[in-house]
């Protein structure tokens, strides 16, 4: 008669919740450790382990204790799966410890820099439990659309995805459901996109000749059609280096809606005074 198994170890609340959950399924299927690692093909060391509390076990392992613990006909499969996807991903957020110091993205619709969609692409990626990349990469549909190098670029923010299909590729692998989906690939389509008539434009001028443009046409609808803009009544761009970065890009923009000339002054400075 073998040793009594040791309870788990609820140190780590959310892993103790996810290695009870296997256990239950162990003992409802009234499967030994060995006869489990023959099912598996995993070491009854390794499960044992898997099954202890004290670490968060590969998705891998996870999926192999549910599947070999289930009868191919049980219709409970499909629900206990979704079950202990979710422990396993809340043990995964706790034990990386990541997600906790990431910004909750804002609207798609706000993100207005290359920088805003890279944070949001990696706060998905850890809200999904941090899914090591070849997972990852599965769920995307393979290499073609999301390949491993690529997937290790953007989860470290040192890349945007190449393409608008490979960032809805990311964000369905990370679980973000198909409407939010579309939208941050509309983002990304903003936050990418630079004309090619103006080379070395970055995103952030073009948001800051958008934000001139909007402006423009609210003050100058204000002023009976006055074309002189203060940059100093200019309240929604990105920073007044980036405004002034932006103005020439407006005043091609604004070329489409007619010959009205627009003037950018600077709002006359107070001097400061002097100490006595």
């Amino acid at each position: 008669m073998g040793r009594p198994e040791l309870p788990v170890d609820h140190t780590v609340p959310t892993r103790g919740a996810l290695a009870a959950a296997l256990r239950e399924l162990r003992s409802a299927a009234g499967l030994s450790y060995d006869q489990l690692a023959v099912r598996t093909g995993v070491p009854a060391t390794t499960l044992k382990r898997a099954l202890s509390g004290r670490c968060v076990p590969s998705w891998e392992i996870v999926t192999a204790i549910a599947e070999a613990c289930h009868a191919p006909e049980d219709y409970l499969v499909e629900l206990s799966m979704m079950e202990i996807k979710t422990l396993w991903k809340e043990a995964r957020i706790v034990e990386r410890g990541r997600l906790q110091g990431l910004r909750r993205p804002a609207a798609p619709e706000l993100i207005a820099s290359p920088g805003a969609l890279s944070e949001a692409l990696v706060y998905f990626y850890e809200k999904a439990g941090g899914l090591p990349l070849r997972r990852l990469r599965e769920l995307a549909g393979g290499a073609h659309l999301l390949p491993v190098s690529t997937a290790w670029r953007i989860v470290n923010r040192q890349a945007l995805p190449a393409s608008r299909q490979q960032c809805v590729a990311f964000l369905t692998a990370c679980g973000v459901t198909p409407q939010f989906v579309q939208r941050f690939a509309d983002a990304y389509d903003r936050v990418t996109v630079i004309p090619r008539t103006l080379p070395g434009t970055q995103p952030w001028d073009i948001e800051a000749a958008m934000a001139f443009r909007r402006d423009a046409v609210r003050l100058r609808e204000r002023s009976a059609g006055l074309g002189a803009v203060r940059l100093a009544e200019l309240h929604q761009g990105p920073g007044r280096a980036g405004r002034l970065r932006g103005e020439q890009i407006l005043l091609d923009l604004l070329d489409e809606q007619g010959p009205r000339e627009v003037r950018f002054v600077e709002r006359p400075r107070r001097p400061r005074p002097r100490a006595a």
